[in-house]
């Protein structure tokens, strides 16, 4: 599992590169993050954001529940995926985890975590 560190975007913007990257990785997550997201390997990839909190107990709505968050991204094709709501996507150490499938060594550059 790869962690991985943000960048912060400002008004002189930035240049946009990959990191490395596992198929199981984690960030710090703040709730300003962003996965910037670029597949070239040739397939449609899904990027599955963990959520850590799946149901809660409201006293006005009832039982509620959270769904991981997902995105299919087509060959060729550039997402961004978040922000996160750390109540739901955070663990205990304030990390949140993505996954990528299906993973191969072309997708080790393919991501970059932004804030602003």
């Amino acid at each position: 599992m790869a962690t991985l560190t943000s960048t912060q975007i400002t008004e002189d913007g930035i240049a946009v590169s990959g990191t490395t990257l596992d198929a199981s990785n984690t960030f710090t997550n703040t709730g300003k993050e962003f996965i910037y997201f670029a597949n070239d390997s040739g397939v449609t990839k899904t990027i599955t954001v963990t959520a850590q909190t799946t149901s809660v107990d409201d006293p006005l709505y009832g039982e509620l529940t959270k769904a991981n968050a997902t995105l299919a991204v087509a060959n060729g094709a550039t997402a961004l995926i978040g922000p996160f709501a750390v109540e739901a996507y955070n663990d205990t150490n304030q990390e949140t985890t993505f996954a990528i499938t299906p993973y191969d060594a072309a997708d080790r550059d393919s991501a970059q975590i932004l804030y602003v």
